[in-house]
């Protein structure tokens, strides 16, 4: 097993042989991701010299990260992003689309407002859920076209946006769960 000529600075794109796509086909992915990691993995290396099995151990982590990122369709996005030298940094820019955040208020108070003593608890956390999701979808799209067409600016300010509906479904996931313990 040679790990020497593994190039760790390759694009995570480049490393599964795909095109830079912010939806890649990730069938593909899946199956290039199972055949480095049966080439790479570390106890393949088990009876290596130290350096071949520090390398193997870099190797499938890299190759784990990779996949993660573009299995992901937010963590793909910011990635596609990078790749055009634009970094989503969003604890430095405070710009966001009014309407949009007046719609994050409004679904953050519905969630405040679920509480397991009402009886429509779980309708009404399904509905945000669902309006979250359909909202997180469109942005999706949109991303995807913008990044395609090089549309940086709009991609990125997009990405912020679906940054902000992924947290707010993962607090709606929270809320189901204590839900769940508190009727149990």
């Amino acid at each position: 097993m040679e790990t020497h000529s593994f190039n760790l600075r390759q694009n995570y794109f480049e490393l599964f042989d795909l095109a830079v796509a912010s939806q890649p086909d990730l069938s593909e992915l899946r199956a290039k991701y199972m055949v480095l990691q049966r080439q790479y993995h570390p106890d393949k290396f088990a009876s290596a010299d130290d350096q071949q099995r520090r390398q193997a151990v870099q190797i499938a982590s890299f190759v784990n990260q990779a996949h993660q990122t573009l299995s992901d369709p937010l963590k793909c996005a910011e990635y596609c992003l990078q790749l055009q030298g634009v970094s989503v940094d969003s604890e430095t820019d405070a710009k966001m689309d009014p309407m949009f955040l007046m719609e994050q208020m409004e679904w953050r108070e519905a969630l405040e407002d679920i509480d397991s003593s009402d009886s429509a608890a779980f309708d009404k956390l399904e509905k945000l859920r669902t309006d979250i999701d359909a909202s997180t979808h469109a942005i999706a799209q949109q991303v995807a076209a913008q990044l395609e067409s090089q549309d940086t600016a709009s991609a990125r300010d997009g990405i912020r946006k679906w940054q902000f509906l992924s947290k707010l479904y993962s607090e709606a996931e929270s809320l189901e769960a204590r839900l769940d313990d508190e009727a149990g």
